[in-house]
């Protein structure tokens, strides 16, 4: 059993490992400045675009505050965009959608270069830096709130969705503590609380996001049946009672996530609808593969096993030997190096050593 203060260090810790895996403030400025020039673009005045008046917008785990640094190094940030226009969906079809938006980004002699048509989306490839995926949508006369259209070139009927609404249901999850830490970031700055931007807070809830991003990835490692993120994000924004502990809500969140028959509609079928537009299901996938759910389980078994043998450790050493492999050895070894003038005050964990050989393929 560990002591109060064990607990609240390797709280410490796991907050540090989540600082690390944020996107840089350099390279969050310089995304919104490429997918800003996208939007200008798209809406120019020689734009075919420009009677239905686009707009782009970030959505998913950008937006949230949830993005996690890559696994290697050499990989690129993954931005989700939305490119919404003005049309009403009896005026066009889902392949005439597609093709307005790919057509004038091909009109851009550096954008052309770097496309890509996917099921979807359009994305560009910065290369060394990011992935944009631009999605083509409408919106959805029949729900409004921010409800849209999307683009499916395997699906015949149009998809659903609400990345706007999900954002401020994802934000309202956390809203407390999220104030809280607002008005703490801003005494700190000696600033304004109106003056601090939303992004530069993060809670329990987004660190604890960042977390599992990141050991899903290091977990499946480019193997099938990798959970995608918004289930991720989605399941754990439910779980999360606005702890003020990383440990707290961390724990709390994984045990939270584990009964699956709490999201079983009425005829057995996985439904994780987006909390602001029921037509969306985050779960259809799962409906067809039955390995999926079977692959979240055991991971989310993984992971509490890992972070428990990890939290049972008697040094920092031991804590960084068992986090290194699961989670990164680079951020672990930073996340814990911070500590170190914390631990000179404290006898929680007496003592830490690095490997000089990481024993994993990763080492950031």
């Amino acid at each position: 059993m560990y002591t109060s203060e064990q607990k609240q260090q390797f709280s410490q810790i796991l907050e540090n490992i989540s600082e690390s895996l944020d996107i840089p403030e350099s390279k969050y400025k310089e995304a919104i400045s490429r997918y800003e020039a996208i939007g200008k673009w798209l809406d120019a005045n020689d734009s075919k675009l420009h009677v239905y008046k686009p707009t782009i917008y970030a959505q998913g785990s950008f937006r949230l505050g949830t993005m996690v640094k890559p696994v290697n190094d050499s990989d690129e940030y993954d931005i989700d965009l939305v490119c919404h226009l003005e049309i009403d969906k009896d005026n066009i079809t889902q392949a005439e959608l597609k093709e307005m938006v790919g057509s004038r980004l091909k009109k851009n002699e550096t954008y052309k270069k770097m496309l890509e048509e996917g099921r979807r989306c359009w994305t560009l490839d910065y290369a060394n830096e990011f992935h944009m995926d631009i999605l083509p949508a409408i919106p959805d006369y029949e729900k409004l709130n921010d409800c849209i259209l999307i683009t499916d070139k395997k699906l015949r009927l149009w998809q659903k969705s609400n990345p706007k609404g999900y954002a401020r249901w994802f934000v309202e999850r956390m809203q407390a503590v999220f104030e809280k830490r607002k008005t703490a970031l801003a005494e700190s700055m000696r600033a304004n609380v109106e003056d601090v931007p939303d992004w530069k807070v993060r809670t329990p809830l987004q660190r604890s996001v960042q977390l599992l991003k990141r050991h899903r990835d290091v977990h499946f490692n480019n193997k099938d049946h990798k959970p995608i993120s918004i289930i991720i994000t989605t399941l754990a924004a439910h779980a999360y009672q606005n702890e003020a502990d990383l440990f707290d809500a961390l724990f709390s969140i994984i045990n939270g996530m584990t009964n699956l028959e709490n999201i079983k509609d009425q005829y057995g079928r996985y439904y994780i609808p987006n909390p602001t537009n029921p037509d969306e299901n985050f779960a259809d996938k799962w409906n067809e593969d039955e390995n999926l759910p079977k692959a979240f389980l055991s991971w989310l078994g993984k992971l509490k096993a890992d972070l428990d043998a990890a939290i049972k450790q008697k040094d920092l050493s031991g804590i960084n030997e068992s986090l290194a492999p699961i989670l990164g050895i680079g951020v672990v070894g930073t996340a814990i190096a911070k500590l170190e003038p914390l631990r000179a005050k404290s006898k929680a964990y007496p003592e830490v050593t690095f490997s000089s050989k990481p024993n994993k393929p990763w080492a950031c």
